[in-house]
């Protein structure tokens, strides 16, 4: 969308700018005020209508949301400017907290649709947040409003609640900034509105003083934080904002950061007050957080634990497994040869070493492709597994070449085996095999060299065959 040339949400923002200046400029008392929050406001709301129906994001709903929730607000304000009657008032403070839950949904809406997967440590990331978000709140903005005889119990809960939902964008605000989504300008915009909005709020709850009347900045602030939403709806990028990204970038260092600073906020505010004489002002609520954050970072650290155990089992996994196969690697082979000839040192109990060539393994790459190829490897792999007794080892030695260890068996169960596996090759092939018996003394390379050579006398012979010592076909097709 273009506006004389130029992208319409340049042009949302270059007018919006304008509008907010010349709202703070007209005379603070009297309709004309409001009517104009009412035109400004409307307008953007308007847009982000327009938008949502021209764009047609694939989640829709969350900007409906986005909508909802404004509109709340805009009327709350417009109700509260145009007249100051109790009964009115008390409405206009119900739209507002009203407007928190639907802002909150929409983010949480758009924060679902940009993650591919529930992310724990995200919530709980999450909750570290809001306890020393609400700590900061109480310590430096509601504590003595809350604490003091004057200040009437509806003023009160309402200080409380509108903090409340200010955390709750703060927190959504930080998982839409962790959540792994196409950083565009859409996006940029949305959050940059919610902390436009969190600013105004605080600011009517820091200075509740009526000598220093803040309803023009305020209300310019949301009037900024509209025009930024409906800038953020005209830019094409909206249709990204609830699809998670191929390859998501990582947030650790960032993330690492926000938690150090949150975790460090509690003792802060606690040396603060000491060095400010107030430090047994907020003992309980400095306490509770302490141990909130204490016990939160415990399950962020066993989860991270668990973790780190899970990718390390899994990095063993694939440094022992063959990819292609799923049977034991070179690296697990050799391991386990060299173990088998320790303990076979101790027990006397015999011990075999098979190698295992498919015959004519190129001519057939070659024939039909090395996706066929690595195909008949698997397939082979998988049939010969099924054969293979309890206690051995199958294992891709390396190419179209696989090793099996036996131990604990005779010549002729060893032989058996291998029978059954040139039986079992898939797709018509079949494999040349060399069977050696560790003689005690030899090393665990020299055996595999005698059974290297049995292989060889077995390709040579003519293929598809076992051949055992004294270099003599123990079995052929």
């Amino acid at each position: 969308m273009a506006i004389n040339g130029r992208p319409a949400w340049q042009s949302c923002v270059a007018v919006g700018a304008a509008a907010t200046a010349g709202y703070a400029l007209l005379p603070a008392a009297g309709l004309i005020r409001a009517v104009a929050y009412a035109l400004v406001g409307g307008l953007c709301l308007a847009i982000v209508v327009r938008a949502v129906a021209h764009y047609r994001p694939r989640q829709p709903a969350t900007w409906h949301t986005f909508i909802a929730g404004l509109t709340v607000w805009l009327v709350s304000t417009v109700i509260n400017r145009v007249t100051g009657a109790p009964g009115w008032s008390r409405t206009a403070d119900l739209l507002e907290l009203a407007g928190y839950p639907l802002i909150c949904w929409a983010l949480a809406g758009l924060i679902r649709g940009r993650a591919r997967a529930h992310d724990r440590t995200a919530w709980i990331d999450a909750g570290l947040v809001a306890t020393s978000l609400w700590l900061l709140y109480w310590v430096f903005v509601l504590g003595d409003d809350v604490a003091a005889g004057g200040t009437p119990w509806t003023g009160k809960v309402l200080a409380v609640v509108i903090a409340g939902g200010d955390i709750a964008l703060f927190v959504l605000g930080s998982l839409l900034v962790t959540t792994p989504g196409a950083r565009t300008v859409s996006y940029r915009l949305l959050l940059t509105a919610l902390v436009l909005t969190a600013v105004g709020d605080i600011l009517v709850i820091v200075v509740p003083d009526p000598r220093f009347d803040l309803t023009g900045s305020v209300d310019a602030i949301a009037l900024l934080a509209n025009t930024l939403v409906a800038a953020a709806a005209l830019h094409p990028s909206m249709r990204r904002l609830t699809v998670p990204l191929r390859r998501p970038p990582a947030f650790v260092r960032p993330r690492l950061f926000l938690l150090t600073a949150i975790v460090l906020l509690a003792p802060a505010v606690g040396l603060y007050q000491g060095a400010t004489g107030r430090a047994g002002q907020d003992w309980l609520a400095t306490g509770i957080t302490s141990v909130i954050l204490f016990l939160l970072v415990a399950v962020r650290m066993a989860g991270l634990v668990r973790r780190i155990e899970s990718q390390a089992e899994r990095l063993t996994l694939l440094a022992r497994q063959d990819a292609l196969t799923g049977l034991a690697n070179r690296r697990q082979w050799d391991e386990r040869l060299a173990e088998a000839v320790t303990e076979q040192t101790f027990t006397g109990q015999s011990l075999f070493v098979a190698l295992v060539d498919l015959d004519n393994f190129k001519a057939f790459n070659d024939a039909y492709g090395h996706q066929a190829g690595d195909e008949l490897l698997a397939t082979a792999a998988a049939a010969w597994r099924a054969h293979v007794r309890d206690g051995d080892l199958l294992a891709r030695y390396g190419g179209e070449e696989f090793g099996l260890l036996f131990t604990g068996c005779t010549a002729a169960e060893a032989t058996g085996v291998l029978e059954r596996l040139l039986a079992a090759t898939p797709s018509g092939q079949t494999f040349s095999a060399g069977l050696a018996r560790w003689d005690v003394r030899e090393s665990p390379e020299g055996l595999l060299h005698r059974a290297d050579e049995l292989l060889y006398a077995s390709k040579h012979a003519g293929r598809a065959r076992i051949t055992t010592e004294p270099l003599l076909p123990a079995a052929a097709s």
